[in-house]
């Protein structure tokens, strides 16, 4: 499909009102983790509800980026920027007045829905604005603004929670989209606009992926409750994972599809959809399972500003790395940063989980830095990668593809996880009080305790009395280090695979940007 020309764009333009979307998504995503547990005790949300208000908004995304990535390409990116910014706000309205779980769940989605038309655009107009030789710097910038907004979100999360209200997240969302959408009405133009005829999207495949979506990360989500033997548990996931194959069977056979099933086939661009995946798992899993156990009433027993305060240098080493990536992709290729900050990631996840129970708060910081070098080198970068190697008219699918990825990857860290985490805990726990002599009807209490609201466990520890306070704090406190752990572990897993990828699929194509301009080609690995 032929494209309006480019001559007239403004790539630093472009870049500005990319990284200002990508900025309040950013800050959105993270900032809504310091103010968990306030949200819980102010809603009466339970932590399997609680983790349906983070699921949503990832769940939104994971559903409807790729077409809405879709209707870059066919619509124009200012077009679809504009729409991302007025469906986030409204979300963002929706949660501010929330007063129960539907509410808070359908600002939360709404967000989602609005990132989903956000996202693939910033990734897409800047491939389209900047030549081949300066995207992975451009990248690197965007990546960069974007760790600032995952950097500090944790603390501004903190500060309105604290200092305010966590409504006052939701209300100052509106002027930082209202000078997005300024920034994209002034720069992006007519950037990625078809010359031609539009075509229509393809409604019905859309419909299809995003059920399909939804079945497998409610199956996920569940999982725990059902049973994982359950036939309501088999039979959701089976659905879903037969819906996701239709999908892409389908996409074969249709004229204009959805998504190019053959853009999967390049090992390059596969190895990027993977490596975010594995990313993202790292960034989102981390910022809402650390503030958990660092907010916890038998651990750290942090406020949301003090567990912000102390995520600084994860946040912090995000953001330096972040803008060094780029420049070192641009140079040597992509492979070395998104397979080595993998490998990094894995190892600071590990330390996470040999923590054990009597921590301090030095102890974090190793681990916590460790982990931002990891996220930051592979952020941008892994998404980069695929992006380098796609035809321009495909950009917005392409990009959407990758987000697909990483939102699915951050959907699914948080349900699985949550019923690993929950498991795990509960089981040292009645494990430690089985020990102690502890009666059941405390048990029982500190279960219930364990998995409701976070206020609920310091009521469940004053009510089990003098004689038991001090077994019940230490059975709780093991529970609780153990159910982090286990999810530690996890995306330790989860990370080390990632970089055998990156290691695998990003080799070859070697030549360094620098020495292959004359060529017109790019490097990828």
């Amino acid at each position: 499909m032929p494209r309006v020309p480019q001559a007239d764009v403004n790539p630093r333009g472009v870049l500005l009102a990319c990284s200002a979307a990508v900025f309040v998504i950013a800050l959105n995503t993270t900032a809504i983790n310091a103010a968990v547990n306030a949200i819980a005790d102010d809603l009466g949300l339970s932590t399997s509800t609680l983790s349906w208000a983070i699921n949503a908004y990832l769940l939104a995304v994971a559903a409807l980026v790729l077409p809405a990535g879709r209707l870059g390409d066919l619509l124009g990116m200012r077009t679809v920027f504009l729409i991302g910014l007025a469906v986030f706000a409204v979300g963002s309205v929706l949660a501010a007045v929330a007063e129960g779980d539907a509410l808070i769940i359908a600002g939360r989605a709404g967000q989602g829905a609005g990132a989903a038309f956000l996202m693939p655009a910033t990734l897409s107009a800047i491939g389209l604005a900047y030549p081949p030789e300066k995207r992975a710097g451009a990248f690197g910038i965007w990546g960069a603004v974007a760790g600032i907004g995952f950097a500090v979100g944790p603390l501004y999360g903190g500060v309105w929670t604290d200092a305010v209200s966590w409504r006052g997240l939701y209300w100052a969302d509106l002027l930082i989209l209202a000078v997005g959408a300024a920034l994209a009405v002034r720069f992006v133009g007519p950037l990625g606009r078809p010359a031609g005829p539009r075509r229509r999207i393809d409604l019905p495949a859309a419909a299809l992926l995003a059920v399909a979506v939804f079945l497998v990360v409610l199956a996920l989500q569940r999982g725990s409750a059902w049973g994982w033997e359950s036939a309501l548990f088999i039979g959701t996931l089976a659905l879903g994972v037969v819906l996701l194959v239709a999908f892409g069977v389908l996409e074969r056979y249709r004229p204009v599809p959805l998504m190019h099933i053959r853009l999967l086939r390049d090992r390059v661009y596969a190895a990027s959809n993977l490596t975010t995946f594995a990313s993202t798992v790292g960034l989102i899993g981390l910022l809402y399972f650390f503030n958990l156990y660092a907010q916890s009433e038998v651990t750290f027993d942090l406020s949301a500003v003090g567990a912000s305060v102390a995520l600084l240098p994860y946040g912090v080493m995000l953001f330096v790395v972040s803008v060094l990536s780029g420049r070192v992709a641009e140079r040597v290729g992509y492979r070395l940063p998104v397979g080595g900050g993998l490998l990094v990631m894995a190892v600071g996840f590990a330390l996470f989980a040999t923590l054990g129970d009597h921590a301090s708060r030095g102890d974090l910081w190793v681990p916590l830095v460790l982990c931002g070098i990891g996220v930051g080198a592979t952020f941008a970068t892994a998404g980069a990668a695929g992006m380098a190697v796609v035809p321009p008219d495909e950009a917005g699918e392409a990009a959407g593809t990758i987000n697909v990825s990483r939102y699915i990857g951050g959907a699914m860290v948080i349900a699985i996880g949550t019923a690993l985490y929950l498991s795990s805990a509960l089981s040292t726990m009645d494990a430690r009080l089985d020990e102690a002599g502890v009666g059941d009807p405390e048990r029982e209490r500190l279960d219930a305790a364990l998995t409701g609201t976070p206020a609920g466990l310091e009521s469940a520890i004053e009510a089990a009395g003098r004689g038991s306070e001090a077994a019940v704090t230490a059975a709780a406190r093991a529970g609780t280090v153990d159910g982090f752990s286990a999810v530690c572990w996890m995306m330790a897993i989860a990370s080390l695979a990632g970089a055998v990828v990156a290691a695998a699929m990003l080799r070859g194509r070697r030549t360094a940007p620098s020495r292959d301009r004359r060529a017109g080609r790019r490097s990828v690995g």
